[in-house]
C-alpha cells in the first residue's frame, strides 16, 4: 500500500500556513543578522536550508494540485471531500453509506497510480519531503491507521 499518496493529501491543508510561516522566519533571521553572534556562513547556511524547504513545499502542493486535476471527478470529489473537507454541491451525495468508503479506497488508489505515471513515486517523495516534520507526521499517521475500519 502506497502510504506516501495519503500523507500528501493530509498535509496540503496546511502548506500555505508552514510556507507563510517559513518566509517570516526567513526574513526576521535575515533582519536580525547584524545581532547575530554567531558565524555569518552558519546563518547563511540556515537561510539557504529554510529557502529549498520552501521550494520543495511549493513543489509538493503543485504536485498535489496537477495530480488531482488529471484523475476523474468523481475521485478528485471525494478525495477533496476526506482530506480539505470542500463539501461537494452534488445531488445524492452520501457519505455515510457503506458505498462511500470503497469508493474512497478506491480514489486514493487511483490518485497513488496517477501519481507514479507522473513520475512523483515513493522514492522521489521520501527523499524530499521525510526529513519535513509535519510531513513525516502525517506519514505515520497514514501508516499507523492501516488496517483500521474506514480508515482512508
Amino acid at each position: 500500500m502506497c502510504f506516501y499518496g495519503k500523507a500528501m493529501l493530509t498535509s496540503y491543508k496546511n502548506l500555505d500556513s508552514v510556507i507563510k510561516q517559513i518566509e517570516n522566519l526567513i526574513v526576521k533571521k535575515a533582519k536580525g543578522s547584524f545581532y547575530n553572534l554567531g558565524s555569518t556562513v552558519t546563518l547563511s547556511n540556515e537561510l539557504i536550508t529554510l529557502g529549498e524547504v520552501r521550494l520543495d513545499l511549493i513543489e509538493l502542493k503543485e504536485v498535489i494540485e496537477e495530480t488531482l486535476s488529471k484523475i476523474n471527478e468523481e475521485d478528485r470529489v471525494l478525495l477533496e471531500y476526506k482530506y480539505f473537507k470542500i463539501i461537494p454541491n452534488i445531488e445524492n451525495f452520501d457519505h455515510t453509506s457503506r458505498n462511500y468508503f470503497r469508493k474512497q479506497v478506491k480514489a486514493i488508489n487511483r490518485f497513488n497510480l496517477k501519481l507514479q505515471s507522473l513520475g512523483y513515486t515513493e522514492e522521489w517523495f521520501f527523499k524530499k519531503y521525510i526529513k519535513i516534520a509535519f510531513i513525516n507526521g502525517a506519514y505515520q499517521k497514514a501508516v499507523s491507521e492501516e488496517g483500521k475500519k474506514h480508515v482512508v
